[in-house]
C-alpha cells in the first residue's frame, strides 16, 4: 500500500498555508522525501529512510541542512540515502558541508546513490529525464514490480514532453495516480514548465486513474483557473491538500 503526503504544493512563490512543492512517500515500514522546503517536521516525525533531490533549483533543496541537523538533534543512527542527478551531487555536497553537518558528534552516516533505479524498502523508484534543467527527473514509485504493482508517476519540474511514449519508461502507462507540474494556464506558460492543458494532455495519453497539479502559483483564483483548464481535457484533475495523506 503506496501512500503519499503533499508538504506543499506552490512553486517558488510560498504563501500562508502552503509552501514550495514537497512530497513524503511511505508504505507503512519505510518512507521518502522528495525535494526539502516546507513542513520537514513530517520527514523528522518519519525518520525517512532517504531524501530524493530531483534538482538543482533553490525552492527544491534548500531546507537539506536544517532537515539533517533535526535528524541529528533527535538521535537518529540510522544511515539517510541522498538520491540525486549526479550532476546535483555537488551542490548537496555544499550545502552539507557549508553547514558542517558531518561534523557534528555522532553524526549518522549519509550515503549517495545517483538517481537512476533504486529502491527505499520494498517501494522501487524510477527516474526519468524531464524537461528542465540539464539535470532534473521526475520520479516512478511503485510497491515492489513497477509493471505490476500501484504507481505513483511525479513529473516534477518539466516543460511539456514530447513523444512521451518514447522518452518515458512504459510502465507509466495506467499509472494510479499522475502528480504533474502546473505553473501557470497556456497562455502564459513559462517554456521549462508545463500549463494545467500540458498535465492533462498527459493524463490521457498515460491513461492515468487520477491526475493532481502541483508547483502551483500564489492565489486561489490562479489555482482554480489552471485546475479548470486541466478539467477541459481530464474532468477529474484535482489540487492537492497539503498535509492530507492519501493511500493509492
Amino acid at each position: 500500500m503506496l501512500k503519499f503526503v503533499f508538504l506543499g504544493a506552490n512553486g517558488s512563490l510560498q504563501e500562508r498555508g502552503n509552501g514550495n512543492t514537497s512530497l513524503l512517500f511511505s508504505n507503512g515500514t519505510s518512507s521518502f522525501l522528495v525535494d526539502v522546503s516546507v513542513n520537514i517536521h513530517a520527514a523528522v516525525e518519519a525518520n525517512v529512510d532517504a531524501v530524493v533531490i530531483t534538482h538543482e533549483h533553490i525552492d527544491h533543496m534548500y531546507a537539506l541542512p536544517s532537515l539533517l541537523h533535526q535528524l541529528w538533534l533527535s538521535k537518529r543512527t540510522k544511515p539517510l540515502t541522498i538520491m540525486c542527478p549526479d550532476g546535483v551531487r555537488s551542490m548537496v555536497n555544499g550545502l552539507i558541508d557549508n553547514f558542517a553537518i558531518r561534523s557534528k558528534n555522532g553524526i549518522f552516516d549519509i550515503v549517495f546513490e545517483t538517481a537512476g533505479h533504486n529502491s527505499v524498502g520494498s517501494m522501487e523508484l524510477e527516474f526519468f529525464k524531464t524537461v528542465h534543467t540539464p539535470n532534473s527527473v521526475g520520479l516512478v514509485v511503485s510497491e515492489g514490480s513497477c509493471e505490476a504493482s500501484k504507481r505513483i508517476v511525479y513529473t516534477c519540474d518539466t516543460a511539456p514532453m514530447e513523444n512521451p511514449r518514447e522518452v518515458l519508461p512504459q510502465y507509466v502507462f495506467g499509472a494510479d495516480v499522475l502528480i504533474h507540474e502546473t505553473n501557470s494556464v497556456c497562455n502564459v506558460r513559462k517554456p521549462d514548465h508545463s500549463c494545467g492543458l500540458d498535465a492533462a494532455k498527459l493524463a490521457n495519453e498515460l491513461g492515468a486513474k487520477r491526475l493532481v497539479i502541483c508547483h502551483l502559483p500564489k492565489g486561489d483564483d490562479a489555482k482554480h483557473a489552471i485546475l479548470k483548464e486541466a478539467c477541459s481535457l481530464y474532468p477529474n484533475a484535482e489540487l492537492p491538500e497539503v498535509l492530507k495523506e492519501e493511500t493509492v
